[in-house]
């Protein structure tokens, strides 16, 4: 039924389900343990849990709280969060705490080679994307998705430096 409302398009929110998936799959294996344990880990049933990992349960959403709450059991992998903050166009950073002068030279120096490896397959991308003279919207979607580590790193890299 909601696939009538939608057609073949994506679901609203639905790459927001999908890093919420990843978080609960990654707690799983890391644990070792199955969906219930993780549900239970979380208050909830199995059945609800998966409902609500389902962008088509419309009834059962993923919520602010259980996001939260699945974040805080993977012990903070932030991909919901940053499904979020990306899609809104912000990149998610948290500031690294500051180290001594030598460790944090040696750190500027990693990260702006990491920089300067993501802008290769930056410019890969673009070659890739622009050889027929036009882009498409998956295009244009590759691009942005290479852009989008190269903004985070470049934050993170800003952050550690206040």
């Amino acid at each position: 039924m909601i696939d009538d409302i939608f057609g073949g398009e994506e679901l609203p929110n639905e790459e927001i389900y999908r890093a919420a998936q990843g978080v609960v799959r990654r707690i799983m294996d890391k644990e070792g343990k199955k969906i219930e344990w993780v549900a239970a880990q979380l208050g909830t049933t199995k059945g609800y849990l998966y409902a609500s990992l389902d962008p088509h349960q419309t009834h059962k959403p993923l919520s602010v709280d259980r996001a939260v709450a699945i974040t805080e059991l993977s012990g903070g992998d932030m991909a919901i969060i940053e499904t979020m903050a990306k899609r809104f166009g912000y990149v998610l950073v948290k500031a690294d705490t500051k180290c001594s002068e030598e460790a944090d030279a040696i750190g500027v120096a990693v990260k702006t080679l990491e920089l300067e490896q993501l802008h290769g397959i930056l410019a890969k991308v673009v070659k890739e994307s622009v050889e027929d003279g036009k882009l498409d919207s998956e295009e244009v979607k590759k691009i942005v998705d290479a852009i989008y580590p190269i903004r985070k790193l470049a934050a993170q890299m800003e952050a550690g430096l206040k």
